[in-house]
């Protein structure tokens, strides 16, 4: 029997070599470019930005629960956690819950497949059941490198996908207000404002796209760090 450090070292490896011959495979999507980002440094986590917009609202809804690393830290009258292998309260897919849902919520976190077709429904779908008013934040928004940003996936543990894309579409979006916080691989964040809330399409354009083009075009884009992100929450939000 292999003893616990070294099978740990043996997945460490086969992790790296999975993640060397895949990088190779696609090296024709290599950009040597990245962003110097240290989220550990920033010290903002999604589960400082959830508890925020939580602040006087009631009822929130998890999409991607895993190991309720988030969900249990959150405090609300009408808790629903959404995840088809663990955690949460729900064992399903987000389009099935969605598709059977009577309730409406007042924070919507997604944090489920970071694939841009599946991060697409969810928020338009968030959208249908978020209360006037409520928030919606979108957790892997910010790629550093192509690695990170890939589909399909390379990396095992630093893996964001492209959810990216749907930044693009909520910042020209009606009836929304959107923010992309620098913390944490990237927190998006979405207010409903009064009226119809639509997610803008511009999946013809977005749809083929890489880590190049998002480093290029990032700047169309309302990035902000968090003390700005909680100042914009602020004004909107009760108080605590």
């Amino acid at each position: 029997m292999i003893r616990p450090p070294y099978a740990k070292k043996k997945r460490a490896l086969g992790s790296w070599l999975r993640e060397t011959a895949l990088a190779a495979r696609y090296r024709r999507h290599r950009v040597e470019a990245f962003f110097d980002y240290d989220w550990a440094r920033i010290g903002i986590g999604r589960a400082d930005i959830v508890r925020r917009l939580m602040v006087g609202r009631c009822a929130y809804l998890e999409i991607g629960c895993a190991e309720n690393l988030l969900f249990d830290t959150i405090e609300a009258e009408l808790k629903v956690g959404v995840d088809p292998a663990q955690g949460g309260t729900h064992r399903m897919t987000s389009d099935a819950f969605f598709a059977a849902n009577t309730l409406a919520f007042d924070v919507v976190f997604i944090d489920g497949l970071h694939h841009y077709a599946q991060v697409r429904r969810d928020v338009e779908n968030a959208l249908a059941v978020l209360n006037p008013g409520g928030w919606i934040a979108l957790h892997d928004m910010f790629p550093r490198d192509w690695i990170e940003e890939h589909v399909p996936q390379i990396a095992t543990s630093r893996w964001t996908g492209d959810p990216w894309k749907v930044a693009f579409e909520l910042a020209v979006s009606p009836g929304v207000d959107f923010r992309l916080v620098r913390a944490d691989h990237g927190v998006g964040i979405v207010r409903r404002l009064g009226g119809e809330a639509r997610l803008a399409d511009r999946r013809a354009e977005l749809a083929g796209q890489r880590f190049a083009w998002f480093r290029d075009q990032v700047g169309e884009l309302p990035v902000i760090d968090w003390p700005a992100a909680e100042a914009w929450v602020g004004e909107q939000s009760p108080r605590p």
